[in-house]
């Protein structure tokens, strides 16, 4: 039995070379290494290298509002006028870190991961393997990546091991064509519900971005007719 193609995750994108600080990191090397790694936050991590928070530009940028925040009468946020007061009169990283460090395993799927960031309104996520440390850090554009698989790619796993995995054999009637990363399937199979796993399990595949289902059927096997249950109701005449 063939298997059906795997998903990638976090570990298959992300950026693994990550550029780190300490809680004592001043103010001015934090800026430093944004600017000279071309990157648009830097993880801290405890002497284990175990993430404990993240300095953004966001963060390091409070320090030129701080007249503003200061003057801000905004009576709705004033625990966020106080937390970003105190963040612009940091001078290491643990004062300006925003923290706990939202972190995934670096097996998460795609998917997950962008949900968590969608959820939590993340810019990136920092990685860490089995042991809790730093592994790498994924951003927005990272989970991009995969819809820059190519046509080619995508109809070779679609046709060599999708199609193999659902309908148990290659079958050659099935056509298969990508264009701009949108899967057209065509052909006929036995059942309805071969083609419905076959059109769902396409569109969930990495890279897909649209499918156009063509496939026809010999039978339709979803459309059982339910027996009517006897009744068990007793009736009683009157005397």
């Amino acid at each position: 039995m063939s298997r059906l193609p795997r998903h990638r995750t976090v570990s298959d994108v992300m950026t693994k070379h990550v550029h780190v600080a300490t809680p004592l990191t001043p103010f001015k090397l934090l800026v430093r290494l944004i600017e000279e790694n071309r990157v648009s936050a830097i993880p801290i991590v405890d002497q284990q290298g175990v993430p404990i928070g993240i300095v953004s530009e966001t963060d390091l940028l409070l320090k030129q509002m701080r007249a503003g925040a200061e003057s801000s009468r905004d009576l709705l946020h004033v625990r966020r006028r106080r937390n970003e007061r105190a963040k612009g009169d940091g001078t290491v990283a643990s004062d300006v870190m925003t923290s706990p460090a939202i972190t995934v395993a670096s097996d998460t799927g795609l998917g997950d991961a962008a949900r968590l960031m969608q959820d939590k309104s993340l810019r990136r996520l920092v990685v860490v393997n089995d042991g809790g440390r730093i592994a790498g850090i994924v951003s927005r554009s990272d989970l991009l990546k995969v819809f820059l698989r190519t046509d080619e790619e995508l109809r070779e796993e679609i046709r060599g091991e999708l199609i193999p995995a659902v309908l148990m054999a290659s079958y050659d009637a099935i056509g298969v064509d990508v264009c701009w990363n949108v899967a057209t399937l065509s052909g006929e199979v036995d059942r309805k519900s071969d083609a419905e796993i076959l059109t769902r399990l396409t569109r969930e595949l990495d890279g897909v971005v649209g499918v156009i289902d063509e496939l026809t059927y010999s039978w339709d096997d979803t459309a059982a007719v339910a027996a009517a249950p006897a009744s068990r109701q007793r009736h009683f005449k009157a005397i």
